[in-house]
């Protein structure tokens, strides 16, 4: 099992639509195969900062995923919506 930990830092003004789209990528998600579990969380600190955090059953399941088609149209219009790229650190149990 491995953990994806994924950080991005929204625009202005781009709440609303990124909610929808990042949900409407952990939908396809869902049926990848080796996805286990997954979460999206708010920094309360900072709200234009999200953590998504995954679980798949291995790192070869997750690349699979994470070069599909799919993702990468998806991750298209996040991109458009973040004021930075985003940064992903798949993670092993220690």
């Amino acid at each position: 099992m491995i953990r994806v930990v994924i950080d991005r830092w929204l625009a202005e003004g781009g709440d609303e639509a990124i909610e929808k789209i990042m949900r409407d990528l952990r939908r396809e998600a869902i049926h990848s195969p080796g996805y286990v579990t997954g979460e999206t969380l708010r920094d309360i600190a900072d709200p234009h900062h999200f953590v998504i955090l995954s679980t798949w059953r291995s790192r070869e399941e997750w690349e699979t995923w994470a070069a599909s088609e799919m993702r990468r149209e998806i991750e298209d219009q996040i991109r458009l919506l973040l004021a930075e790229p985003e940064k992903i650190t798949v993670c092993e149990p220690a």
